[in-house]
């Protein structure tokens, strides 16, 4: 009799395991079936959600290139007006220099006709004076030779 209760025993725990077996899987494939279907949609709506991330990142990227463009445009501009400036500033410091070097040649010219007229006035004097000795030396010399001795 023990041997037939301990065959009955194992019998009823096969069934038993079989049962909670099938229990099991029965569960599992319900809790699958309730869930499945739900968590599919939340895992193409995450990738949907995936998706348009990588989007908005790739546009914000743009945005942010055509940012640095326009800074950068407008450094350009504030730049080139800072060459304007100086390019306006230098010509004007040409046109001085231009101007004062015709001044400089106009007056090493006028320095250069007043030395020779200076020089020519001091010839004409020292001329002048060399006629005058001259001709109080023939006025002497003729009043010696007009009076014999």
């Amino acid at each position: 009799m023990s041997d037939n209760c301990a065959g009955e025993d194992a019998e009823t725990g096969d069934r038993n395991l079989q049962s909670e077996s099938n229990l099991t899987e029965a569960l599992t494939n319900g809790f699958l079936d309730a869930f499945a279907p739900g968590l599919e949609n939340l895992k193409e709506r995450l990738g949907e959600l995936t998706q348009n991330q990588g989007i908005l990142i790739e546009t914000m990227q743009q945005e942010n290139a055509k940012f640095a463009e326009c800074h950068a445009a407008r450094n350009l501009l504030v730049m080139l007006s800072y060459v304007r400036t100086y390019h306006s500033k230098l010509t004007k410091i040409q046109h001085d220099m231009d101007v004062i070097e015709d001044r400089v040649v106009r007056l090493q010219r006028r320095a250069t006709k007043l030395k020779s007229q200076k020089e020519k006035e001091e010839r004409n004097k020292v001329e002048a004076q060399e006629r005058q000795l001259e001709l109080e030396r023939q006025l002497t010399a003729k009043l010696a030779s007009d009076h014999p001795q």
